[in-house]
């Protein structure tokens, strides 16, 4: 009966993890963001088709007014939401000497600001006793080899995760 939103959540582990919470009873939202062939859209809607009356909501995490507009559906059609997971992610490896500025920040803007924004409009939804889920990885603890970028967003996730236990521990998120 929780409500969940899980981002990226048309592919990948994304789609796992929102499958698996409509396994267990969950009221699912699947998020994707638009992409110029459609595909995400397509795969979105062919997760939804296996969960029960799903929200699909197209979003892109680093853009807030889409973040808040998301938020707000959320509220309106399922009246809050108990589980977020921030799943949005992308990957662009290339070494330090090779790595663009735009190759370098594109990630940190995906992996972390989405991070962060989804987390700081969710706030205003998040029902007492809820949680926030943040995918990180060992990337971030280890520093992987041709991943200045996602390394350093993941190490950056960590420390927020950190952060906003401290911050949401009132409301025993």
């Amino acid at each position: 009966g929780k409500v969940a939103l899980v981002t990226g959540s048309s592919r990948g582990i994304g789609a796992e993890m929102i499958r698996a919470f409509g396994t267990h009873g969950a009221q699912c939202v699947v998020n994707y963001v638009a992409d110029a062939q459609g595909q995400n859209k397509a795969d979105a809607l062919s997760v939804a088709k296996e969960l029960n009356e799903p929200l699909v909501i197209e979003c892109d995490v680093t853009q807030p007014p889409q973040v808040e507009a998301m938020m707000q559906q959320i509220q309106d059609q399922r009246g809050g939401l108990d589980i977020l997971v921030n799943n949005s992610g992308v990957i662009r490896d290339r070494t330090i000497k090779k790595m663009s500025l735009d190759e370098f920040e594109s990630v940190i803007r995906v992996n972390l600001l989405g991070t962060f924004t989804v987390t700081q409009k969710a706030a205003a939804v998040l029902r007492n006793g809820g949680r926030v889920i943040n995918m990180s990885s060992v990337s971030g603890q280890m520093g992987l080899f041709g991943q200045a970028n996602y390394s350093s967003s993941k190490a950056a996730i960590i420390a927020l995760t950190k952060v906003s236990a401290r911050e949401f521990a009132r409301q025993n998120i």
